[in-house]
This record gives structure tokens, sequence and C-alpha cells, in this order.
């Protein structure tokens, strides 16, 4: 991966999920007060064992949840995150707590245990380490629900997964040594136990969604200088607002939107959404562009980087190898930079559709948008055919133009010079 793990983030989410675990600990030590694993317990008891363990997962993932924002501030949108989380894993906890019991009645049964009697304790051991594993995937899975994404689900649950295991791992030894330490073996093991666990599944979450992301934004100039922000979603807004993904706080000329990053396939764009104060890639404002490792965005007094992992291959390889000054060969073996393209006069790339209808035009629903005035909403398409591209006019006001002819339907080849009213753009295939 071309950058360093997001440390920031791992420690929030670590710290997050320890809180959590603490918090928890609360309801969980009065559920079980008095009550022995070798003693029948009433219905009441099982009742208000599992609403403990359901507190304590809503706690730990809300908490997990809210450490998105990277800082301190109890904002409405940090309130808002946590209660998400809370509400998502209390509703998980519910059946997945079921499934750990069953599975941890089934192993201490058949390690010899049973009411009244005691049976091995490396039973014991084993039952707790697969229940936090269950849960831990299940507070996993509830960060990853909030997304409302597939990827971070699964990642969540594997990242979780991991997290509850260790935390189990953890939960009697380390809960034993520390306690001993203090004269008590059981209120301070059980409290040093779950926070060892929220610690555990908070670090475990945090680093699987760091060594799997695809792509993520660094602050290289700004008040905030130094974060990372994942970028792990269909779209993903940045600006000033709160609820923005990518918040950029501090700065009275970044908008509260003001502007969007959007996977499409396996291509990242960034389109502006500001009306005064632009966005501007690699020194040139744009409307909409395609992103690529290594982009720098500046929006406001914040100078962005954009960020994409190494291994996904050759396109970004030979897009520095370009910037390095490399020849023009080396350069084009880049699908990227080879592929079919519009540039406009201040040298940006825009790049087509593959075997799709690319729209062009002033509005921002358009494929490549044109931001100018002799430019209509919707003003032309290009569209690839069997390996050639066919330019349409779309009943633009101020015409389409190839070579300075106005045309209504024409096929475009490599060098073209096209003009939508005003703007000029030069097509590469």
């Amino acid at each position: 991966m071309n950058g360093s793990l997001n440390h920031r983030e791992l420690l929030f989410k670590a710290g997050a999920g320890l809180a959590g675990g603490a918090l928890g600990w609360l309801p969980v030590e009065l559920s079980s007060h008095g009550h022995s694993l070798t003693e029948q317990m009433t219905a009441w008891s099982v009742i208000w064992s599992y609403a403990a363990m359901a507190i304590l997962s809503g706690l730990i993932g809300g908490m997990i949840v809210a450490a998105e924002s990277q800082h301190l501030d109890l904002s409405g949108a940090t309130q808002r995150r946590f209660a998400r989380g809370f509400i998502i894993c209390v509703l998980l906890a519910l059946p997945a707590n079921y499934f750990a019991n069953w599975i941890f009645s089934a192993i201490l049964n058949f390690g010899g245990w049973s009411l009244n009697h005691e049976g091995s304790t490396f039973y014991l051991f084993c039952a707790r380490v697969l229940s936090w594993a269950i849960m831990g995937a299940m507070l996993g899975a509830g960060v990853g629900i909030s997304t409302l994404r597939l990827p971070n689900i699964l990642k969540g649950a594997i990242g979780g997964w991991v997290g509850g295991l260790v935390g189990g791992l953890l939960f009697d030894p380390l809960g034993k040594l520390m306690a001993s330490g203090i004269g008590s073996q059981g209120l301070a093991s059980r409290f040093i136990g779950l926070c060892s666990i929220g610690l555990a599944i908070g670090l475990f979450i945090g680093l699987v969604q760091e060594l799997t992301k695809a792509a993520w934004i660094t602050v290289e100039q700004g008040r905030l200088k130094g974060r990372q922000y994942r970028v792990d979603a269909a779209r993903v807004t940045l600006g000033r607002a709160e609820e923005n993904p990518v918040g950029l706080f501090g700065d009275s000329s970044v908008q509260p939107r003001h502007a969007v990053i959007e996977l499409k396939g396996s291509a990242y764009t960034i389109r502006n959404l500001a009306v005064q104060d632009g966005t501007f890639l690699n020194g040139n404002r744009i409307e909409t562009a395609p992103l690529h490792d290594g982009d720098e965005i500046r929006i406001g007094g914040y100078q962005l980087k954009f960020r994409l992992r190494q291994a996904a291959g050759a396109v970004r390889a030979s897009a520095t190898a370009a910037a390095s000054g490399l020849s023009s060969t080396v350069a084009a073996a880049a699908p990227a930079l080879s592929g079919p393209c519009l540039i406009d006069s201040s040298g940006q790339r825009f790049a087509l559709r593959p075997g799709a209808v690319t729209r062009l035009g002033r509005a921002l629903d358009n494929d490549i948008v044109i931001n100018h005035s002799s430019v209509s909403r919707h003003h032309a398409s290009i569209e690839a055919v069997n390996g050639t591209f066919e330019l349409r006019d779309l009943q633009s006001q101020n015409g389409t133009y190839v070579s300075d002819q106005r045309v209504t339907q024409r096929p475009i080849t490599d060098g073209d010079l096209i003009r939508l009213g005003q703007a000029p753009l030069t097509f590469r295939a």
C-alpha cells in the first residue's frame, strides 16, 4: 500500500471499543451478580442477561461507529453516528447472543460442566473464546451495516471476529493477572476482561478496514493536516458540514457540501458542488474529472491528496512514470492515459465510458460536466459503437462542431477538434 496506516483512526476505534466495554460492564455485572455457571437461572435472570449483553454490544458498536469522526467533539453528527451504531448492534446482539450462548453451553457440557458440577477449565476457556468471536463478528457486521455497503459489512465482520477471538483469549488471563494486583478476582477481572474485548474488537475492525481500503484522502495542508479519510462508499462528499464523510472544518471558503467523489465500476471521479468557490485538481479548476493515484485536490485552503492502493495495477504505475518524465512510449501503455478521452483547453482529461453513452453538458447529472455559459444543460453525447465513436448533438442551443463544422451526428476519430458552443475539446482515442 502506497501510504501508512491511519494510526489516528486505529487509536480512536480501539479507545472507543475500550470505553464501550467499560460502560457496558455495569449492566453485565448487575445481570451476573450472584450467579455462577453451575446454578439454574430464573427466567427473569435469563432475560436480564440477554438485555445486558445487548446493551454492552450497543455501547461498544455505537462508540466504534462514532469514532469514525476521529475527534472528541460531541457534535450532532457524532451523536447520530453513535445512536445508529447502538441501535443496529443492540438488534443484532439478541440473535447473536442466543447463538453464542448455545455454543457456550454445548462446549461446557462436552467438557463436563453441569448444574452443581464444575468441569474442565480448558473447555470454559474455549467456550468463552468462541462465544466472544461470534459476538465480535456481529459487532463488526453492525459497524459495517451503518455504512449500508456489503464490502464494509464483510470487512467489519472479519475484523470483529478476530477482535472477539483475541479479546476472548485475553479475557481470563489478563483479567486474573490485573485483578490479582488489586486483590479482587471477580468484579475487577470481569471489568478488565470486557475492556480488553472492546479494545480488541475496535482495534481489529479498524485494522481490517485499513488493510483493505482501496482509496483514501490525505490532508496535506489545512487545519486538519495529517488526517486521513477512507473513500469506501460509492459516493463520498467533502465539505464543511459535519455530515460529510470527509469533513473540512474551520475554513469559511469551504462550502457545506463542496465536492463529491464517486465510484463507478473501478473508476473514481470528483465532481464540484460549490457554486462560488470551485474545486481544483492538480492546479486546474474542474467540474467533473477522473481521479488517479497522487492527484492533488484543492478545496478552499485545504490541499488534499487522493491515494489508491498500488495493487490496483498498471494504470497508476504508468501514470506515475509519465509524471516522472519518462518517455511517452512508456506512458502510452497506461490504459487510463491511452483510452478514449476528451481534453479541454486547460489540459484536463475526461474519460469516456467504453461501450456506453457518455453525456456532455452543463448540468451536474452529465457524465462530463462542461461549466461554460455557451454549453446547454444536456448538450451532446458520445457513443462507442463497434470500435468507433459517434458524436451526437442533443438539440443544443449553440450547436456542436467538429473542425468548425456544425454537426448533428458524426463519427469522430483521434485528434478531432470538437466544440460545444464556445467550449473547445480534443478527442483522443
